[in-house]
């Protein structure tokens, strides 16, 4: 791909000092996750600095799918945002994928996008694409998964950290992950009703995490199913790093791609609840986690581990680089 300007470029640099990586993203806490993920992971592989960079994405540029800006000008793509300067972006989102692209056709910095953002894999140094997006080309790296941030640091002070709090509890302890309403499914009062009778059933303590997409009334009725649970109501420090150091068992449920690859990536076994009895890509990367014996379907038992834990954020990080590395 034909660079517009390469004055500036650090293509010739990137991998003979500590590369400044960029982590872009809409704000939004999975993309935000995502980017971030990847950057630590790569900053660790080249030796490299890494920081966050939350856009707020203007108007103009939601306004337009991301392929349309690919064929305009990169000035009026960067003229949109104020972005520090970096060797290489890592951006997660259709959202910033302009700007991504942007980077790497002017050579201000080396573009790698996370996720299938419309715009073709071929204007990117890299794409990072979870296995369902049935995304393909030379350089596109497939994951079994969501890449994001837990790593065996980020578990072990979770561990350290919130030792006061859960070490006491009696064992098993199961960290229950609980998402809720997509835009295409609501949450209905009965799976929620069937699942406190399953976690009721399996002992030891309950360390239970809902999102605002569970629902109130939701929450409430889990609240009064499992009086004896440990319950996060949203105040004070995340225990979420904790809850998975901690956990002897994860139950999570199949609503979100991410959710359940950072589970997945975990050293406790891992369940998986259908909330919402999911359909399409995320079904499809469900039974990916079942073929794999990396998880499978909660029943109302706990489950067992019987492959280590993904470490897909790592090997993308590695096939990032090396593509770096031959493009540079």
């Amino acid at each position: 791909m034909a660079k517009e300007n390469n004055a500036n470029g650090p293509e010739d640099e990137i991998f003979s000092a500590r590369p400044r990586i960029l982590a872009m993203s809409d704000g939004r806490a999975g993309n935000a996750a995502m980017a971030e993920g990847l950057a630590h992971a790569l900053a660790q592989e080249i030796k490299g600095d890494w920081k966050a960079a939350p856009v707020p994405v203007p108007r103009a540029l939601s306004a337009l799918p991301p392929k349309i800006w690919s064929v305009l000008p990169a000035w009026m793509t960067l003229g949109q945002v104020v972005l520090p300067d970096a060797d290489i972006v890592i951006g997660a989102g259709r959202r910033v994928a302009p700007l991504v692209e942007a980077l790497e056709r002017t050579g201000r910095a080396r573009g790698v996008q996370v996720l299938d953002s419309g715009i073709s894999p071929a204007r990117f140094a890299a794409v990072v694409a979870p296995e369902h997006d049935g995304l393909t080309g030379p350089n596109v790296i497939a994951t079994l998964g969501s890449v994001h941030r837990i790593t065996p640091d980020w578990l072990a002070a979770g561990h350290r950290d919130w030792q006061e709090t859960f070490a006491p509890l009696p064992s098993p302890r199961i960290a229950v992950l609980l998402g809720g309403a997509t835009k295409r499914r609501k949450v209905a009062p009965e799976r929620i009703e069937t699942l406190a009778v399953q976690l009721a059933a399996l002992g030891g303590s309950l360390l239970i995490t809902a999102s605002r997409r569970t629902g109130e009334d939701n929450i409430a009725r889990l609240r009064t199913a499992l009086p004896q649970a440990w319950f996060w109501d949203g105040s004070g420090p995340n225990p979420y790093a904790g809850m998975l150091a901690w956990a002897d068992a994860v139950i999570v449920s199949d609503d979100s791609v991410n959710m359940m690859s950072e589970a997945a990536s975990c050293l406790a076994p891992l369940g998986v609840w259908p909330l919402l009895q999911e359909s399409g890509k995320i079904a499809t990367f469900r039974d990916a986690l079942y073929a794999a014996g990396v998880a499978e379907a909660f029943t109302g038992r706990l489950p067992e581990r019987r492959t280590p834990a993904l470490a897909e954020t790592e090997h993308a990080a590695r096939e990032v680089m090396a593509l770096l590395k031959q493009r540079d």
